[in-house]
């Protein structure tokens, strides 16, 4: 809800700031709010895969809020936002369904967006079957959202952990970024990611219909490329060029400054983590 000025040109009633926090205490099982919603808004637009339709699975707990999405069950995507980033954040009574729903994550993040990057936000969320309801507060004016939650599959257990990690790699998020758009060649189906104990310890290479793209990085102090470096044995794996242009779409969402953790386990299931910071410095 949100009021302006009247036909008449006076201003009409807004709600102020002050009652920002008291605003809609219905019974909920779940709710939380912060100061800034440009973190949450970040966090869940790395996520988006599709502009329309892209369903997210939201789990609630006492630690904190996991959101999942999926593309054509091999490529999944989760944020984990633990409870401290939050300002007010309680979870109460309800069993499992009642801590867990879907929703479509495009209204979401359009409604969060209604004052742009940065406005006090509040979430509630009263058990399974209920809406999700937002409130957005900007300079004193106040609107409010309520969005229908779906019904839908629970994402898969890709479980990365069930096999051996074998090699791994920590590196800011503006050199992978770098990397993927200049693997983006015409006719390239696959990418090869190759790691291994010496040089050139980490390569992608992207071969199209006249031309192959390599990129190596070196683990050197002069490069200053990784900020953690572990490669236990040789490992070549392929992956198609379309999951790896999803992920590097959500690596332009993500502050260059950011920190991103390469993984491959010995089934060669590659696993990408994003470490995004909070302005209080959280992650």
């Amino acid at each position: 809800m949100m009021e302006g000025p009247d036909n008449n040109g006076k201003n009409a009633h807004i709600v102020t700031a002050s009652q920002f926090s008291n605003d809609s205490k219905g019974s909920f099982h779940f709710s939380c709010s912060a100061i800034d919603s440009e973190y949450f808004t970040t966090i869940l637009g790395v996520l988006q895969m599709e502009k329309e339709r892209q369903g997210a699975v939201f789990v609630l707990t006492e630690e904190g809020i996991k959101v999942t999405v999926e593309k054509d069950k091999v490529l999944q995507a989760s944020a984990y936002m633990k409870e401290n980033i939050f300002q007010e954040y309680k979870i109460s009574g309800g069993i499992e369904k009642d801590r867990e729903f879907r929703i479509d994550l495009t209204i979401l993040l359009d409604c969060l967006k209604i004052f742009g990057d940065s406005a006090h936000i509040k979430l509630s969320y009263g058990g399974y079957g209920e809406d999700l309801h937002i409130i957005l507060e900007n300079h004193g004016v106040i609107t409010e959202c309520s969005i229908r939650t779906i019904q839908g599959p629970k994402p898969l257990d890709f479980n990365f952990r069930s096999s051996m990690l074998l090699n791994q790699a920590s590196m800011k998020s503006k050199y992978l970024q770098d990397c993927f758009s200049e693997l983006d060649i015409p006719g390239a189906s696959n990418v090869m990611i190759t790691m291994t104990p010496d040089a050139p310890f980490m390569s992608l290479k992207a071969e199209g219909d006249s031309i192959s793209c390599k990129i190596e990085f070196p683990n050197d102090e002069l490069a200053d490329v990784f900020e953690h470096f572990q490669c236990q044995e040789y490992c070549a794996n392929r992956y198609s060029i379309g999951l790896i242009q999803m992920c590097a779409k959500s690596l332009t969402r993500i502050p260059k400054s950011e920190t991103t953790m390469i993984q491959i386990n010995v089934e060669g299931m590659l696993k990408l983590q994003h470490i995004i910071r909070g302005k209080n410095g959280s992650t």
